[in-house]
């Protein structure tokens, strides 16, 4: 018997007392009988839940058969030197950006961070428009030849910076962004990271939702992966089901500049595989790394570029304003994720408790240390990829009047050990709060408010019987939350990471069985402890630097959990969407009545009508 059988982790538990939110049998605990559910909400439901079972899920082949011509595409060798000289003219212009300053970056004073002189970067690495040049043509009579060259002192090869930008829709909004980090890792490490999709995706799953390669037309090694170049496609999102993701199709190439410097650059294949249903395209983006030595390990300063040009997309209204700011997709939320995983790495990688620069509050831990921070890992990758709104996501508003933006879907698992064996049932949403993002996450961070919004911790007593601080940033931490048995109740382990990423907030859970937080607390492996995420991400109404703009917040919710009456993913009763309903209700009136306890309940998405 395996380890993890042997402590009851296995992923078939049939206790009756299973601390794991299961729909179907909690269903009266959710609500209070302060929340009836009115005959007119019922019947509304009713009338609605025909229409909900025939909602049309089924996945389109046009994505797949756009992925499928991209790849064959990429590697022919028409267009394998297009892209190839596509490549490395983007490397080159992401190296001038990330290195020079003035007059290419302004400090904005009101803002407080840099931003892009887009006449000076068009005067650098923008070709003339392809119809001007037909007007100047036209009006001399002549070849744009006999016109001086306007992009003579560019340094990058001026033709390959024209088919960059020569392809450029209508009504595009530019957003560009730098920051600067330090990371504890080697530069080879880290650029093999980049260049694996998985891990990549991994890495930054609080923005990449989805993400594969189509192609590779070179390869380097383990060793040495200078002149990697891949085609790739990827979609990128804001924690929350209600924004679609950004999906692009690019090119990714990492070259080595010098002994100590690295450039993973990334650009959009648009010039070269133009498609009218491209939302977005990605600008020479992506991050030039620089070794430095501290004496003891290797660390690199990362300057990452961020340079979208976004059509005119509809967003949903909540969230006009972070990303009108440029913050949603900001080269600081990439570099702020990028530190807060290689400090992560680096942690679990040493063999004794000497990395205090890096966790605080874990003396005495040992071996437990590694179990928690990998489980909290695994936790926070299946929260990020439950709430967004990725191709893959089959979301389904609920069918209840008033209730169309909380969102809900089924997924089924049979083999997968990291996670409960059933159907499990997600529901989330977005709602407007008139509180600061901050004091939003203060409040669902700390332990001992847990009893005023949980359901299931209502009118019990909570402990934090472990807590470990990043030293780098004291609001990302691991901890273990212990909720009292009652006498109808019995006792319920939480393990909670928190964290931002410069723009949102998150507070990410999920019960554990007891016995297997014992486990993992007496150096046990964690891989056998099968999980349910739920939480919250918390963002800025506007640009967080913006004090006008963070007065109000949006928040994120997200639960999942088990229905045991379900026998496949297609099913879905009425009571068990009814249930869900009255959870994600409940929890956000909760919240609500906490944090403005004289105010009356405004959030007329989830009110029961």
């Amino acid at each position: 018997m395996v380890e993890g059988d042997r402590l009851g982790l296995s992923r078939n538990n049939d206790s009756d007392d299973d601390p794991k939110c299961k729909i179907s049998r909690a269903a009266e605990n959710f609500v209070p009988s302060s929340l009836p559910v009115h005959d007119q909400t019922y019947n509304g439901f009713c009338a609605n839940f025909e229409s909900f079972l025939n909602y049309d899920h089924a996945k389109t082949d046009i994505q797949r058969a756009s992925d499928l011509l991209v790849s064959v595409s990429a590697c022919a060798d028409v267009h394998k030197m297009k892209i190839i000289d596509l490549a490395v003219a983007a490397s080159e212009e992401l190296r001038l950006m990330a290195q020079e300053r003035e007059p290419l970056w302004l400090f904005d004073i009101d803002k407080g961070s840099e931003v892009l002189n887009v006449s000076e970067y068009r005067r650098r690495f923008v070709s003339l428009d392809p119809t001007l040049e037909e007007i100047i043509r036209v009006i001399t009579g002549g070849e744009p030849s006999d016109i001086p060259n306007l992009n003579e002192k560019m340094e990058c090869c001026s033709s390959e910076n024209a088919r960059m930008s020569s392809y450029r829709p209508t009504n595009v909004d530019s957003e560009a962004s730098r920051a600067i980090g330090v990371v504890f890792s080697n530069p080879v490490s880290l650029v093999n990271m980049f260049m694996d999709v998985d891990k990549w995706s991994a890495t930054f799953s609080n923005i990449v939702s989805n993400a594969k390669i189509l192609g590779v037309l070179s390869t380097g090694n383990q060793e040495n992966p200078n002149g990697t170049l891949q085609v790739m496609v990827a979609e990128f999102h804001v924690p929350s089901p209600l924004v679609k993701t950004r999906e692009m199709y690019f090119v990714r190439c990492s070259r080595q500049i010098d002994i100590d410097t690295w450039v993973v650059a990334d650009v959009s294949l648009e010039t070269i595989f133009p498609s009218p249903a491209v939302t977005c395209q990605r600008k020479p983006s992506g991050c030039v790394i620089q070794v430095l030595q501290d004496g003891l390990s290797t660390v690199e300063t990362v300057t990452w570029v961020e340079h979208n040009a976004e059509c005119n997309s509809v967003v949903n209204y909540m969230f006009r304003g972070i990303f009108k700011s440029g913050y949603a997709f900001s080269a600081k939320r990439w570099i702020s994720s990028l530190e807060r995983e290689c400090d992560r790495i680096a942690t679990l990688e040493a063999e004794n408790e000497s990395l205090n620069y890096l966790l605080t509050n874990n003396k005495g831990l040992g071996a437990a240390r590694t179990g928690l921070l990998k489980l909290a890992q695994r936790m926070v990758r299946q929260f990020n990829s439950n709430i967004c709104s990725n191709a893959e996501s089959v979301w389904r508003p609920l069918p209840v009047p008033g209730a169309e933006e909380i969102l809900i879907k089924t997924s089924f698992n049979l083999d997968d050990p990291h996670i409960p064996r059933g159907v499990a049932v997600t529901i989330a949403t977005s709602v407007w709060l008139p509180v600061k993002h901050n004091d939003v996450f203060c409040f669902l961070q700390t332990g001992y408010n847990r009893n005023k919004w949980d359901v299931l911790s209502h009118g019990r007593e909570i402990q934090d019987v472990i807590r470990m601080s990043s030293a780098r940033n004291s609001t990302d931490c691991v901890s273990v939350i212990s909720v009292e048995a009652s006498s109808s109740r019995r006792e319920i382990t939480y393990l909670q990471e928190s964290f931002s990423d410069s723009t949102a907030f998150y507070i990410v859970y999920a019960p554990v069985d007891v016995l297997a937080m014992h486990h993992i607390l007496q150096g046990g492996c964690a891989d056998s402890v099968a999980i349910l995420p739920s939480g919250f991400a918390v963002l800025p109404e506007g640009s967080p630097d913006d004090d006008a703009a963070t007065e109000n917040s949006i928040l994120t919710i997200g639960f999942q959990i088990m229905d045991e009456q379900l026998m496949t993913p297609e099913e879905l009763p009425p009571q068990s969407v009814l249930t869900a309903y009255r959870l994600m209700k409940e929890t956000v009136s909760r919240i609500w009545t906490a944090l403005m306890p004289k105010s009356e309940n405004a959030l007329g998405v989830i009110t029961i009508k």
